[in-house]
């Protein structure tokens, strides 16, 4: 069902583009057609002035199944971003090439000409191996990106840095208690990488969260990275703060789902209140 429901996908994409072209269309006042009262008339030419001669409509195009079929495929690789994927991973136009044989033969419901039992393990290693070299690419490209990040941060006096590496900076100065470690949080929050992209965010959802202010470790994941872990004890009840957090107190050079290797986090945090946590409950899940 989910290819089906990827094909409805893009034909609906393909409906909505046609469309789309059908607005921004030339219109046409057709010969013997009145114009329609809701559409006021053109006020008459002078005398003296010819008659426009009337614009045909142009010819409807009649596409072949072949360009019908051609067009499919092309959407759909679209919808499922597998030629994004397969550019990411830097194949060349020779490796497109070798792909596109492989989908033909299982579309025609052919077998490969070798054992696919022999082939898996080095088929496995191969793309790891190209997995790897776009993470570690777009590693290093996200340090960068930090560098020039933090570097311009310093540029705002209204932000501190903490001896951790941890930036924050007060939007709203609290009214209250600020958390202790151990207890729990209760927080708005907005979660973006550097360029702005969201990743989470319990404002958009409409539902604040109770925050553990405790630091998840490999034993014990059930906390918080350690830069919201430290951040959190910098914003009072009432209080609204941004925290900075480089990729070292964040999710290191291994990155998390939606987010990327190598990430610097911001995370802007409205604390509402404070609370000890239940004794032997089990904490909300890791941010």
């Amino acid at each position: 069902m989910k290819f089906i429901s990827q094909v409805s996908a893009a034909l609906i994409s393909l409906g909505l583009l046609t469309a789309a072209s059908a607005e921004d269309a030339v219109k046409f006042n057709v010969p013997g057609v009145s114009t329609p009262a809701s559409t006021p008339a053109a006020p008459a030419a002078p005398a003296t002035t010819p008659a426009a001669a009337p614009v045909a409509a142009p010819a409807t195009v009649k596409f072949t199944e072949a360009q019908l079929l051609e067009a499919f495929g092309y959407i759909y690789v679209l919808q499922t971003r597998m030629g994004a994927q397969v550019d990411a991973l830097e194949f060349t136009p020779a490796d497109k090439e070798a792909m596109v044989r492989g989908i033909s033969l299982a579309l025609n419901g052919k077998e490969l000409p070798y054992d696919p039992k022999q082939i898996q393990g080095q088929l496995q290693e191969f793309m790891a191996h190209k997995q790897e070299a776009f993470m570690t690419k777009l590693r290093m490209k996200n340090l960068s990106d930090n560098l020039a990040f933090f570097t311009k941060l310093k540029e705002n006096k209204n932000i501190v840095e903490l001896p951790s590496g941890l930036r924050y900076e007060i939007l709203k100065p609290a009214t209250g208690a600020v958390p202790k470690p151990g207890q729990l949080a209760t927080i708005h929050y907005t979660g973006t990488l550097i360029n702005g992209q969201v990743f989470d965010s319990s404002v958009e959802r409409g539902q604040p969260i109770d925050l553990p202010v405790v630091m998840a470790t490999p034993t014990s994941p059930s906390g918080v990275i350690p830069g919201m872990f430290e951040g959190l004890q910098k914003i009072g009840i009432g209080g609204k703060a941004k925290l900075y957090i480089p990729p070292s107190l964040a999710y290191g050079d291994e990155g998390n789902q939606g987010i990327p290797p190598g990430a610097a986090l911001v995370f802007e945090i409205e604390v509402l209140g404070v609370k000890d946590a239940p004794k032997d409950a089990p904490a909300p899940a890791a941010k």
